[in-house]
């Protein structure tokens, strides 16, 4: 088969991919490492079976993500070798970038929300957190907290942000809200670390664990299998039409990453060097979720019932009290405080915001029963509902009126002012 060479590896020449699609060029991609691009990388244009850097004045580019209108991009940069990646915006037919993110801090992976704003992560301490800001360049604002990086994935359909964040063995998939608040893991059948999650057209949600590909349907509550060729697979895919899909493959261990256009069989479209693959088309603006933060400093937290789990059985009536847990500035565990657990296993507390939290179960004897292993947050003025302990974003309530609603509306304080 007769074979031609362009900028962005080898493509055969009988099957061009005729559709317009942004990637990133780069020797080598670390989805979840420190240095993501440790080899350079530059964001490409594929136009009629050719390709061309979109911004060739800069000494690196990566993280392409198209607007909504499809007539403007957004990436993380660096003009010099020697820059911190910073979030830049420009023209899809070209023009001068225009930067957004401001700093000194490496910031990545940005994405557009509605209402002329976007989100990107930015490095905070060794850590790298998402922020939203305007498209004006006014003064970020903070959605995430607590250690280990959480990475933007991108904006569902339904408005939520969609991101990848650590849990005990590894990483997993999580949704919010724009404000920061109604933080949840997508599935809690955590099982080997998952990242790169796109949205198909179907609003199955498609993921890279391991190297292989996972989806999560509406309809059941653990991972799915995707059946796709052998081979590794790397980063995010773009949906071309149901059942194609476009993503960085390679058959062989040790061979480049390419872009494959994978239905039956892979079709290489970009042969190497080729990840993070971004269509170029106009799609409908998602909804805007106004704000549902009070004007407390502190955040409201509701427990149904912590007997309710999906892990092993927590016995009934073995649950006295729940402790809170936070980091210090030195990054040491400390105490916050105590509160009552009612017989039906509920309770509501008052805690502190944007630093990172933690319950314990105690018994009678203040032994513990069990405990959470990672971290979560909450924002200011937040009020949270969560149906038991451990108990999956797919778990329903029963309908019942908590105990200790029927004692007390008022929740106990731990931590807070």
């Amino acid at each position: 088969m007769a074979m031609s060479l362009w900028v962005g590896g080898w493509v055969s020449a009988a099957q061009k991919h005729d559709s317009s699609f942004l990637f990133t060029e780069a020797p080598q991609f670390e989805p979840l490492g420190v240095v993501r691009f440790p080899a350079g990388a530059r964001v490409m244009l594929f136009s009629k079976g050719a390709a061309r850097p979109l911004v060739p004045q800069f000494a690196a580019s990566a993280d392409a993500a198209v607007s909504f209108d499809a007539a403007k991009v957004l990436f993380a940069g660096k003009r010099s070798t020697s820059d911190a990646w910073s979030i830049w915006e420009i023209p899809l037919t070209g023009g001068e970038p225009r930067r957004l993110s401001s700093g000194d801090s490496d910031c990545i992976l940005p994405f557009y929300l509605p209402q002329q704003k976007v989100i990107y992560a930015c490095r905070t301490g060794q850590d790298f957190q998402i922020e939203i800001a305007r498209l004006d360049g006014s003064a970020p604002e903070p959605l995430t907290f607590g250690p280990g990086n959480k990475l933007p994935a991108g904006v569902l359909r339904d408005g939520r942000i969609l991101f990848v964040a650590p849990v005990p063995m590894g990483t997993d998939i999580y949704t919010m809200y724009s404000d920061g608040t109604g933080v949840e893991t997508y599935r809690c059948d955590h099982t080997a670390a998952r990242h790169s999650p796109v949205q198909l057209a179907s609003g199955d949600i498609l993921f890279n664990s391991n190297g292989k590909l996972g989806r999560f349907t509406s309809t059941r509550a653990v991972q799915m299998d995707v059946t796709v060729p052998s081979g590794e697979y790397l980063g995010p895919a773009l949906e071309l039409m149901p059942g194609e899909l476009l993503l960085s493959y390679r058959q062989a261990a040790t061979g480049p990453f390419g872009l494959y256009q994978v239905g039956s069989t892979p079709t290489a479209v970009v042969a190497r060097n080729a990840f993070q693959p971004v269509g170029i088309t106009p799609r409908p603006v998602p909804p805007y979720h106004p704000s549902s933060r009070g004007d407390r400093d502190d955040a409201n937290l509701l427990c149904l019932s912590v007997y309710t789990t999906k892990d092993a059985p927590i016995q009934t009536g073995s649950v006295s009290k729940v402790r809170l847990r936070s980091l210090d500035r030195s990054g040491a565990p400390v105490v916050l405080g105590e509160a009552p657990v009612e017989s039906d296993g509920s309770f509501y507390v008052q805690t502190p915001t944007e630093r990172p939290l933690r319950f314990e179960l105690l018994d009678a004897v203040g032994t513990m029963v069990r405990a959470e292993k990672g971290w979560f947050w909450t924002r200011r003025g937040e009020q949270r509902v969560c149906v038991g302990c451990h108990a999956g974003p797919e778990r329903s309530p029963d309908n019942a009126v908590p105990q200790v609603l029927l004692r007390t509306q008022t929740p106990v304080l731990l931590g807070g002012k």
